[in-house]
């Protein structure tokens, strides 16, 4: 009897020699959370992919394809494509949509378009021009739209394959966007091979604040890839001068000094797009850039004259004739790989003959207080 043990003891025992998996229920459930979100990833990674489906093929042919040859005259319309505002919940501390239209107005532009992260201003006005702008992660592989009906849903936030960004532009554009590749110069969100493997975009901003690059068309072109030129501010914050004129509450003041975003000089006006006269609308503005038919400009700095767009005509010889009432330091025509053709400085005309040997050709302009880029004069077989 002195040796029994009561049922009770024993019980308790037990329980001191398993311990319960509750008091690790914070780590279980994290770990369990980053199972789901890695199935999730997985899942989205597989399933919303879209093959690279078109082999580009260099431009040959008897025909020579001008996206110019209407243009009509040097008062073209300046439009801004890449504008970020305070409409996102994690964006307070921007400029409102008001003041960004407001201010680059002022400096005579045409039209604006916002480009939120992941959603299309609510309070934009239907006279602007609908944008947004794909991607929160950390590499900055973002992809712009510009004219899209509908924004929808990052389902990649931490990792997207090739076949996933091919699937997102592909779902941009059946909602109506034209599509760029912003910035691709920072964080190296897109290299070359990236950019020859992937399809579904019309355009590369080779004119941004995060990095100028105009050779990235050539890589492009080079191959067969007819995409455009693309010069965007993408506007985050006005200079110092101009943020002093708003009447903002004062803990956005607050946050925007904590982030070191006053005193800035800003990015703001120096690129842009020059379209057609009249084209600024968004109905028009998406036409001239679905066909190429737009200038990409930087200018060099704040408060400098904007350097006039010029006329590019080819004549019955295929020879490509560039004329304008402004003086250019040089006028450069490139071919392929990035080769000058020709370059004819202190002019404000001139005239290259198109060998059969040349696929393409663009024309870079620099003027004194800016340079521009014309998208490329193309060969096409005339029986296509």
């Amino acid at each position: 009897m002195l040796l029994h043990i009561p049922g009770p003891a024993l019980a308790s025992e037990e329980r001191l020699a398993r311990p319960s998996l509750w008091k690790y229920r914070y780590p279980l459930f994290a770990f369990a959370l980053l199972g789901i979100l890695g199935l999730y990833q997985l899942a989205v990674v597989l399933l919303l992919s879209k093959s690279h489906t078109h082999i580009a093929k260099p431009f040959v042919g008897d025909s020579i394809s001008n996206p110019y040859q209407n243009w009509n005259g040097e008062a073209g319309e300046k439009i801004s494509l890449h504008a970020h505002s305070d409409e996102v919940w994690f964006t307070p501390e921007r400029h409102t949509v008001n003041e960004i239209v407001s201010e680059y107005k002022k400096e005579g532009f045409a039209n604006v378009a916002i480009t939120d992260y992941g959603q299309i201003s609510n309070t934009e006005d239907p006279n602007y021009i609908r944008g947004m702008e794909w991607g929160q992660n950390v590499k900055k592989r973002h992809i712009l739209a510009i004219g899209i009906q509908k924004a929808f849903y990052d389902f990649f936030p931490i990792y997207a394959s090739r076949e996933n960004l091919n699937w997102v532009m592909d779902r941009m554009k059946q909602l109506g966007g034209y599509v760029i590749l912003p910035h691709p110069k920072l964080f190296d969100s897109y290299s070359k091979e990236e950019m020859l493997a992937l399809e579904g975009y019309q355009a590369v901003e080779v004119y941004s604040p995060f990095g100028d690059d105009t050779k990235i068309l050539d890589s492009l072109l080079s191959v067969g890839k007819n995409v455009h030129c693309m010069a965007s501010d993408d506007l985050h914050y006005f200079p110092e001068k101009i943020i002093q004129n708003f009447d903002q509450p004062f803990w956005k003041d607050w946050i925007q000094t904590l982030g070191h975003q006053r005193g800035r000089k800003g990015e703001s006006f120096l690129r842009y797009i020059v379209t057609n006269a009249g084209a600024k609308d968004q109905v028009t503005v998406l036409q001239a850039l679905n066909s190429g038919f737009f200038f990409c400009v930087k200018k060099f700095f704040q408060g400098a004259d904007d350097p006039k767009v010029p006329d590019i005509h080819v004549n019955a010889k295929n020879q490509i004739q560039v004329n304008s009432t402004e003086r250019y330091l040089e006028i450069r025509f490139i071919g392929k790989l990035g080769e000058v053709l020709q370059i004819s400085p202190d002019t404000n005309s001139a005239t290259y003959q198109i060998l059969e040997t040349d696929p393409y050709v663009r024309v870079e302009l620099i003027a004194l207080t800016g340079s521009i880029v014309s998208n490329a004069i193309v060969r096409s077989d005339s029986n296509e």
